[in-house]
């Protein structure tokens, strides 16, 4: 897609967003509740891609809103530089998370079909003030500028343009506030293919000249291990496996793990494939009523009854390395296994 690659993290740095025992439950009736987050626990630090996969309905979005202060949490809190949002009420949340920005996966449903362009993405400086309009429009028309689209779009409405360039006009609008941090939330899965490079070549390039921090969330595992310098893997709910890109691809720790990479597709004939593949069988089961123990073991081809008794502790089995697996030390995958 392109030869730009994302900056590596420094670990001796403090995280810029630490996310310490989260969850986002909903009320369903009167008695009911959907875990859409059970007890997440991660760090992301400044210059990094921290990728996110997961089938949907694994939490994954939720854990995105919920990091730029969108979604509240019922328990556990997210610090950003320190700071915990769920303390703040409105000015200083307000204040705060202007450097902790979104992007959706969805432009049209992002942008106000009566507003022009300029208008769009100088709505956030609008609404801050503090400004001239002059200004807020020097702004504006930088930030177009930022991300590939001249000034002759300014006048435009959104029916107007393409949906590569809908979603150039949400980065922009991104800009405006100066983020520190963006989640991107399947911000390329509307696109056709073609543009889809065209997006992730402006996020690698935003990222050198800003030095952004980005959290990547997407289904498609292809896209997320050449824009990651770490992968977060999430089934409903919770996290199966952290790690460095290179590693979790090379050597998978946890079963969930192993069948999203061979979920992709394979470049050769199946008569000349070495690897066996695990199938998963079954739909994601249902947030309201999670299984007991480790909550893959429904699906999972080396579930044992200890899976169904116990849930698997959060281990750091290696350096920068985490699994959720009672057997991870112990059972090999047909792509390598953690020597103990």
């Amino acid at each position: 897609m392109t030869d730009i690659q994302p900056a590596m993290a420094n670990p001796d740095t403090l995280p810029v967003v630490s996310v310490e025992d989260v969850k986002v439950h909903f009320p369903v009736g009167r008695r009911d509740l959907l875990r859409a987050i059970d007890g997440v626990s991660l760090q992301v630090f400044e210059g990094e891609v921290l990728g996110i996969i997961g089938e949907s309905g694994s939490g994954k979005s939720t854990l995105g809103r919920a990091i730029v202060a969108l979604q509240r949490t019922t328990a556990g809190r997210i610090l950003c530089d320190g700071v915990d949002l769920g303390a703040l009420k409105g000015r200083a949340l307000r204040e705060t998370r202007r450097a902790y920005q979104i992007v959706f996966q969805d432009p049209d449903g992002a942008l106000n079909p009566r507003l022009t362009i300029l208008q769009s993405v100088r709505e956030p400086l609008d609404i801050e003030g503090g400004s001239s309009l002059a200004e807020r429009n020097k702004t504006a028309l930088k930030c177009l500028d930022q991300v590939g689209l001249g000034p002759d779009f300014a006048s435009r409405y959104p029916h107007q343009l393409s949906g590569g360039q809908k979603q150039r006009v949400i980065i922009a609008r991104v800009l405006t506030m100066k983020p520190r941090v963006v989640v991107c939330d399947e911000a390329v899965a509307a696109l056709d293919v073609s543009i889809q490079a065209e997006i992730i070549n402006l996020f690698a390039k935003l990222q050198r000249d800003l030095g952004l921090t980005y959290v990547f969330i997407s289904h498609d595992l292809n896209i997320v291990a050449h824009m990651s310098n770490r992968i977060a893997v999430m089934y409903l709910g919770v996290i199966m496996e952290l790690g460095p890109v290179e590693a979790l691809l090379t050597n998978p720790l946890h079963p969930y793990t192993l069948s999203l990479l061979q979920s992709r597709p394979d470049p050769v004939p199946a008569s000349m494939r070495t690897t066996q593949r695990i199938i998963l069988k079954g739909e994601i089961p249902s947030a309201l009523a999670p299984p007991s123990g480790c909550r893959f073991r429904t699906r999972c081809p080396q579930a044992q009854q200890l899976c169904a008794e116990q849930v698997p502790a959060w281990d750091n089995v290696a350096p920068g390395r985490w699994v959720a697996c009672h057997f991870a030390r112990t059972i090999p995958t047909s792509q390598g296994q953690l020597k103990s």
